[in-house]
């Protein structure tokens, strides 16, 4: 494969979706107009979204052991900048997917020489299940975390093309980044290690001393940080374990069934797209010229050896928790190592622009529901239509009642970061205890708010309390589309300064 990919083909003679300026308009254009949506058109955040804003109410080494702790840093410092979770959250998980979309692009660039087959790869992004779809009301740390996995590839291909001392001081930098944005990132580190071992021009990258230096900056930062708090490392370790065990005593059917349901998932609806140009290409006379088929044997290696871990993740150790986003660490090289197969032979014009047209329409359906749903919230459009309860407008009572720094109590971790994203100058802690519990600070108020359909008895018990609606306020959806909005009730109850749930 030359390293001058695409350019047998002149950027003028092709369409705009297909030039490099038009592939950084369209993905630009995507993230944006989600990130609007869910900054301006929301009145709650996503679940993910929630867990985290009430984490970061102050900054911590650590937070919780099921995740580490850099999407929590930089979630911090920009709720610093925006005044609240509910701005800075969208502003971080777009920005780090529209980081990884252009990275890939620019690595397909250098390696795939159709340049509508390298617009093509990265469009594929928004074709594949988890990020298509369940990034936008879901996840968190993943979407930093593919981020580092694309600009991790670029370095490796790099040291694949040149060796030089700054491609493995970078990616030493990298993998610690990675590791510190979600642990599945080891899962991606370890299986391209692997391949790159099984591939000469990467073994070369591995097997030089150089590669010392860049474990020795990688290793530095994570003993660092679980350092500062020892008791991390066995709780991360007691936990990947519980995550991995979930599910052992299904029966191996269904385990079989979760997994193929979790494969096609996440590979849907790209893989039927794909297999549709596949078809439209004639693959009787591959494209002439000496190829180098480097690059693409290490993705398709990281693709088996990561589908060999899931299968031993569902047989060997016996789990029904596969999801179809924990393959994401691995199969995010699948849109690009399946152009790279295409990208053998001569596709033509036409059903390259079809495929980019159903890419789009796609895409355009997706975000017509997301916005569909925002603006018409009903339970057709989005059953429970959790993004549309009003916390934002439960934020403005809030203030009028108990001023702008009251302690709010949540009966769980979810309740209270709607309450933090609502109310953000307030002190927010949970009736059911987490590993997380924000600084301590006096204040006139202490609140606790639940919705009716809350089971909050058992847990306020604990405390020697029983609910009590000191206060109530029902709040109507915003619903522009719709005549008749839902609505939604909200108690509050004051609770007796310095009693264990206001601590």
């Amino acid at each position: 494969m030359r390293a001058n990919a695409g350019m047998s083909a002149i950027e003028g003679d092709m369409p705009f979706w297909a030039r490099r300026k038009g592939v950084y308009f369209y993905c630009a254009v995507w993230h944006i107009a989600f990130a609007i949506v869910a900054i301006f058109m929301r009145s709650a955040l996503g679940y993910d979204d929630a867990l985290e804003a009430y984490n970061v109410q102050s900054f911590e080494w650590s937070y919780t052991p099921r995740n580490p702790s850099l999407y929590d840093w930089i979630l911090y410092g920009l709720d610093q900048l925006t005044g609240s979770t509910a701005f800075s959250a969208p502003l971080l998980n777009y920005a780090s997917m529209l980081a990884c979309a252009l990275l890939l692009y620019e690595l397909a660039r250098r390696v795939i020489d159709d340049r509508r087959l390298q617009a093509l790869s990265v469009y594929s992004l928004s074709l594949l299940w988890t990020i298509g779809f369940d990034f936008h009301p879901i996840l968190t740390h993943s979407k930093l975390m593919i981020a580092i996995i694309a600009a991790t590839l670029i370095v490796i291909h790099s040291l694949g093309e040149e060796r030089t001392l700054s491609n493995y001081l970078v990616l030493g930098a990298l993998i610690p980044l990675g590791l510190m944005a979600k642990y599945a990132y080891g899962l991606f580190l370890a299986a391209a290690f692997l391949a790159a071992l099984a591939v000469p021009k990467y073994r070369a990258a591995v097997l030089d001393r150089r590669i010392l230096l860049s474990a020795l900056i990688a290793v530095l930062p994570v003993a660092g940080v679980l350092a500062l708090d020892a008791t991390k490392s066995q709780a991360i370790v007691g936990t990947t374990i519980g995550v991995l065990k979930t599910g052992q005593d299904a029966s191996l059917f269904d385990k079989s069934i979760q997994l193929g349901r979790a494969v096609t998932i996440f590979c849907m609806p790209f893989g039927v797209f794909f297999c549709w140009l596949y078809f439209r290409t004639d693959r009787s006379a591959p494209k002439p010229g000496i190829r180098d088929e480097s690059f693409p044997r290490l993705t398709g290696l990281i693709l088996l050896i990561g589908s060999a871990a899931m299968l031993f993740w569902s047989f060997g150790i016996g789990s029904a928790q596969v999801r179809p986003r924990y393959f994401l660490c691995v199969f995010l090289v699948f849109p690009l190592f399946a152009f790279m197969v295409l990208d053998r032979y001569a596709v033509p014009a036409r059903a390259a622009r079809d495929y980019a047209i159903l890419a789009a329409l796609t895409a355009t359906a997706i975000f017509a529901l997301n916005l569909t749903s925002r603006l018409a919230p009903s339970e057709t459009v989005c059953r429970n239509c959790l993004l549309s309860v009003p916390y934002r407008q439960l934020g403005n009572e809030l203030v009028a009642r108990y001023g702008a720094t009251p302690i709010l109590v949540g009966h769980d971790i979810f309740e209270g970061g709607q309450l933090r994203a609502a109310l953000p100058t307030a002190r927010v802690t949970t009736l059911v205890p987490k590993p997380y519990r924000p600084p301590a600070r006096t204040a006139e108020h202490c609140v606790l708010v639940w919705q009716p359909g809350d089971d909050i008895a058992p847990d306020l018990s604990r405390y020697g309390f029983t609910a009590q609606e000191n206060d109530t306020v029902t709040l109507k959806w915003w619903a522009p589309l719709l005549d008749n909005a839902r609505s939604t009730t909200f108690n509050m109850q004051e609770l007796p300064q310095g009693s264990p749930p206001c601590l």
